[in-house]
């Protein structure tokens, strides 16, 4: 039966949104990969790239969409008045920044060509189709498989209800192997087999809250257990397949696919693990950030921020210089932007800022006693 959240929860998942943002950040900056099958082929820097992006930073849109279909389904009791309220309520949340950050990537695309002196033969039609289902901004995807399943939530409730859990293992099924039933719209999958898979647990994980509070309890030797064979895992596919790919494209064996899925699966439990353990209140209000920090991190920044280095700095260094400087400074941003003008975050972010998520998290108090080992729910005093 489907309990109320303890704080520790509701601050585990904050942290989970933080750790998962900044390595988003790190995806999009990489800048140097492995370039062949052989190992002795790749660099020192190649690999360690590899490592935190191919590997370690692959547990944050699992995550992500764990956390999506856990909140969507936790307040839903299955009656039209609460989808059509819960569709409300994600076209602000998530619509609206989609197309907003994807009209400004549009528009700065157009811009960026046409001062590269570059011809730009894409109708006006073809402007608005890319706003609306592929902007440039590479990141919105996740944002448009989101509101997929939310249309499609009724349809998600149903699959995790079949007997024996068979819709979960068919959709677990479909993420591991490298099949990808839904149709391709404008150059991305209608739905990746990955975000409805962890939307599906996340539905199932509702009825078994108390399994995410025993997994969040286990020891600190536990946790260091668990992240030694999720690292050993993501250690084992590079030197099987150190080119390794799976996004829109099929760089990768049998065995090298099955270890990733493996890897991911091992950091998601990994990083629920360690972020129960790192709880403090300045993380969780920094995690209000994260969302902002999602939306403008990419294109036309990116482009931006490269076209400042490429003169000085080797491109395949760039990430070492790039990814802390974007991820300190978009946070510095969204924190400054939650001080003296909070209601533009509000409005970039849908309401996601630094004071709600606190707030929600129960983290306003003076003296948060959350951080203790107690077996019981957090307390906090106001």
């Amino acid at each position: 039966m489907r309990t109320e959240l303890s704080a520790e929860t509701k601050q585990t998942f904050s942290v989970v949104a933080l750790l998962a943002t900044v390595f988003v950040v790190a995806i999009h900056y990489q800048s140097a990969a492995p370039p062949s099958p052989s190992l002795g082929d790749a660099s020192v820097n190649e690999l360690l790239q590899e490592f935190l992006i191919g590997g370690v930073a692959r547990f944050a849109v699992p995550m992500f969409a764990f956390a999506a279909g856990f909140f969507y389904f936790h307040s839903d009791d299955g009656s039209i008045r609460t989808y059509v309220r819960k569709l409300r309520q994600r076209a602000r949340s998530v619509l609206i920044p989609y197309l907003a950050i994807g009209f400004v990537a549009t528009l700065f695309w157009v811009l960026v060509r046409i001062a590269e002196g570059k011809a730009t033969d894409s109708s006006p039609l073809d402007l608005m189709v890319t706003w609306l289902l592929r902007p440039p901004a590479e990141q919105l995807w996740f944002l448009r498989d989101l509101m997929v399943l939310v249309i499609a939530a009724p349809i998600v409730r149903q699959i995790t209800r079949l007997p024996y859990a068979i819709g979960l293992v068919v959709t677990g099924l479909l993420w591991i192997s490298p099949f990808q039933p839904f149709p391709v719209l404008h150059g991305w999958y209608l739905l990746n087999t990955e975000t409805l898979f962890f939307f599906c647990v996340g539905c199932v994980a509702n009825q078994h809250t108390e399994l995410l509070e025993r997994l969040g309890r286990f020891s600190t030797l536990t946790a260091v257990g668990f992240v030694i064979v999720w690292f050993d895992l993501i250690i084992a596919r590079i030197m099987l397949r150190p080119d390794f790919d799976c996004w829109y494209t099929a760089d990768y064996t049998v065995d090298s696919l099955l270890i990733h899925k493996a890897s991911i699966f091992a950091g998601c439990l990994s990083i629920w693990m360690v972020s129960w353990k790192v709880r403090h209140p300045s993380m969780i209000r920094l995690s209000g950030a994260a969302f902002f920090v999602y939306l403008i991190h990419e294109f036309p920044l990116r482009a931006a921020t490269e076209r400042v280095l490429e003169p000085m700095l080797d491109k395949g260094a760039w990430f070492w210089v790039l990814f802390p400087a974007v991820t300190l400074g978009c946070f510095t941003a969204a924190m400054l932007l939650n001080r003296y003008a909070p209601w533009a975050i509000a409005l970039i972010t849908g309401g996601r800022t630094p004071d709600s998520v606190a707030k929600l998290a129960g983290v306003d108090s003076p003296r948060p006693v959350y951080l203790s080992h107690s077996r019981g729910p957090a307390a906090t005093t106001h």
